[in-house]
């Protein structure tokens, strides 16, 4: 019969893919649809067939007939051959045979997710209502009843239930940690004699809220998988899924990698089966943007929404332009080999370079006009074409000037005024086709903006909504650029970064030159806004501007907002050089904007950085020099308040933890810092802790055996007394960094020094 649902959750299982669907009222309805994993093999034609003949001898495929594709590099046709499979238990077996025809065969499509795949295909998206009929549990037709960039979208009625720990995260439920349950309002201690009624406990209330949604903190690692573990040792039933057939579960663990200079951990995966798991802990989106934030991401990158929740945004940037190949019928080759072209040493001064910067003068400034490009780089990829297969493409070889980017294809968004060659770098554009990546986020940006608009127009209830979803996409098209010149990446190519990059120091420049001939100063530049201030500046004179210069580089400039002052700090090594990105000022509303202050570190104890905040606070309310100099006594007075409640001690623990990011294994580490003295006591405890994983301590008294100078966070309850020298300093540096940026060098006071030696 025909109705209507949400599309939830969808996974394969077998040769059938699974998905459920909530109605209007909450209903959970599960259907079944086929779906064959296609793959593509392309090669010369004797090979193609003999490579087709064993897998049919192998018994993998349900049919194989030859087809043509479309090649990302030429974007012309070329013959390949497609392969049906019959399960997809057999992908693993394809992959790994045609692992060793590498060089004899090419391989296409024979990596993507399954369910990602399906709804490629399909043309379909989660998180979004469809018309659907259905017959014996199959479904039948399928139809979307909304766009997927939709501005507006809504959800079914959701049954959440949380999950967490009663002790801090790194101490195991096996080690004397807890389980509580949120439910209603309420969140209970669950009280078991041994690990087999914990799972029953677990189990009846899942039976009882039959929750939507777990939402967990540290439930990917810390207590689904243990939980499981102990349900299978006991014989104990522990029903996390809807899905009534046997789903295989494996529990693979995190991994730890290095990304633009920082050891990160990224954490194992537990999703459920007809009812969605989010670990709020192990979900970058979530904690930026919540669930509508994860609902968005879900329906634009056409991914599962638990795989949205534990994914990269470079992640569900490749996954829309996966998309977008799979429904332009393009090949997506298995292994990328596309190596970078030869540099001399001199193309590489010229072309990498990165983004502009104009390094601002030391001190304090009045009345400053800060003007930001929205998406910058983004809105380059899209404007200029830039994708990997459209930089120096072989179709536009010895043509030059403007010229149509767009083919006579209708496509959506502005028209475009792009030139052909990359400032510097010289680097040719197409003219005759529209790359893949400007397709991909040409619609993004639209949809952002609408976001942004509606956010500014709504209700305060339903503008955090909106908040949250444009928070969401920011990070998607942030991420899109470094993906471009990610040598891994699938749509990646270091020409096509470099290129974005040119044209983004050139659209700088461009601002600067305009702002210069209207009259305006330009204390400083950062890639993508500038800070500028003129005598008699106004509010609608600066828009003003900001057209013009949006109309001259096709990137839409806006004005942030003008600040009452700004302090540009210097660098803490040499108090002569500034640095571009240590600053703080106070807008004309009273908003405080810092960039590179102790406040905004994350391994800064809370103390500290309450502390500064609230010296931050006190100066928002004085807008001219001598309202400044007023407040002096009083942030004078306040930040010795500060200094006097660490010298007689009493404070919470929690308040004085300062966390660290595990850059190596503990056998690694050569001089005994406070990490790896952290480290030790949590090893010798039983506690696991991985490289890019957080080390949370606080700093105890210099005396005695240098194991004790430090206590690991989660064994903070016999503390009995911290280094008062090490935190009056850590203070210290946060208030001079204030007080010098507003009223000079040497304008901190020096009650810390004098009272180093005292410890509480």
């Amino acid at each position: 019969m025909p109705t209507v649902g949400w599309l939830f959750d969808l996974y394969p299982l077998r040769d059938r893919m699974v998905l459920w669907f909530l109605s209007s009222e909450g209903e959970a309805l599960r259907l079944m649809d086929t779906f064959p994993y296609v793959v593509c093999l392309g090669g010369a034609p004797g090979q193609v067939r003999r490579a087709v003949q064993a897998l049919e001898g192998r018994r993998w495929l349900t049919r194989a007939y030859p087809t043509r594709r479309r090649d990302l590099g030429s974007g012309e046709e070329m013959p390949v051959w497609a392969l049906e499979l019959k399960s997809y238990g057999h992908l693993p077996r394809l992959r790994n045979w045609l692992g060793k025809q590498e060089g004899v065969l090419e391989a296409y499509n024979c990596d993507l997710d399954v369910a990602a795949y399906y709804l490629y295909c399909k043309g379909i998206w989660p998180g979004a209502w469809y018309d659907l009929e259905a017959r014996e549990g199959r479904l039948t037709a399928l139809a979307p009843r909304e766009e997927q960039f939709a501005r507006d979208l809504s959800l079914p009625p959701l049954t959440i239930m949380g999950l967490g720990l009663i002790k801090d995260p790194l101490i195991p439920l096996d080690a004397g940690n807890g389980l509580t349950i949120t439910w209603e309002g309420r969140t209970l201690e669950l009280e078991a004699p041994d690990w087999a009624g914990l799972v029953r406990q677990t189990t009846r209330w899942l039976a009882r809220a039959n929750p939507d949604l777990v939402l967990s903190d540290y439930g990917d690692e810390s207590i689904i998988p243990l939980l499981w573990r102990w349900s299978q040792e006991s014989g104990t039933p522990l029903p996390l899924d809807r899905e009534t057939e046997a789903v295989p579960r494996k529990f693979l663990g995190g991994r730890t990698y290095f990304s633009y200079g920082r050891v990160v951990y990224q954490g194992s995966a537990a999703p459920f089966y007809g009812r969605w798991h989010v670990d709020r802990r192990n979900s970058f989106f979530f904690r930026e943007a919540d669930l509508m934030g994860l609902v968005q991401i879900s329906r634009l990158g056409q991914l599962p929404l638990q795989q949205a929740a534990r994914a990269s945004p470079g992640t569900l940037i490749t996954s829309m332009q996966l998309a977008r190949a799979v429904q332009d019928g393009i090949l997506i080759p298995w292994r990328k080999a596309d190596p970078e072209r030869f540099k001399s040493a001199g193309d590489l001064l010229t072309v990498d370079k990165g983004g502009l910067v104009f390094m601002p003068p030391i001190g304090l400034h009045f009345n400053v006009a800060e003007l930001d490009f929205a998406s910058m780089y983004p809105s380059i990829m899209a404007t200029h074409n830039i994708s990997p297969e459209t930089v120096n493409c072989r179709c536009c070889e010895g043509m030059v000037g403007e010229g149509s980017l767009r083919g006579g294809r209708e496509v959506s968004g502005p028209p475009v005024r792009p030139s052909t060659l990359v400032p510097e770098a010289r680097y040719r554009l197409c003219r005759k086709r529209e790359g893949l990546v400007p397709r991909t986020l040409r619609p993004i940006l639209v949809l952002r903006e609408q976001l942004k608009a509606a956010a500014k127009e709504a209700p305060p209830e339903a503008a955090v909504l909106y908040q949250q979803r444009q928070n969401a996409l920011k990070w998607m098209l942030v991420t899109c650029f470094g993906y471009l010149g990610y040598k891994n990446a699938r749509f990646g190519r270091i020409e096509a970064h470099e290129a974005v990059t040119a044209f983004g120091r050139d659209k700088l420049l461009t601002a600067k030159e305009i702002c210069e001939a209207r009259g305006y100063k330009v204390l400083h530049g950062l890639t993508d806004c500038v800070w500028i201030r003129k005598p008699g500046m106004t509010a609608e004179g600066l828009r003003d501007l900001c057209r013009e210069i949006s109309e001259a580089t096709d990137v839409k400039l806006a004005l942030e907002g003008v600040y009452r002052w700004i302090a540009f700090l210097p660098s803490r090594q040499n108090r002569e050089r500034p640095v571009a990105t240590r600053y703080f000022g106070v807008f004309a509303d009273g908003r405080v904007k810092a960039r590179g202050l102790s406040c905004r570190r994350r391994d800064t104890p809370p103390f500290v950085r309450r502390a500064q905040e609230a010296l931050l606070a006190l100066l928002a309310t004085g807008a001219t020099p001598e309202e400044l100099r007023s407040l002096k006594p009083e942030l004078e007075d306040r930040a010795e308040g500060f200094r006097q409640r660490l010298r007689e001690g009493g404070l919470n623990p929690q308040e004085l933890v300062v966390t660290r990011v595990l850059s190596q294994p503990l056998a690694d580490y050569r001089v005994e810092t406070p990490t790896a003295l952290a480290l030790r006591q949590l090893q010798q405890a039983g506690v696991r802790v991985r490289p890019g994983e957080k080390v949370r301590f606080v700093h105890r008294e210099r005396r005695g055996p240098k194991d004790c100078r430090v206590k690991a966070a989660p064994f903070l309850e016999d503390l009995e007394g911290y280094d008062t020298a090490v935190y009056l300093e850590l203070l210290e540096r946060a208030v001079a960094e204030v007080m010098e940026g507003v009223f000079g060098a040497g304008a901190a006071g020096t009650e810390a020094k004098r009272g180093k030696g005292k410890k509480r």
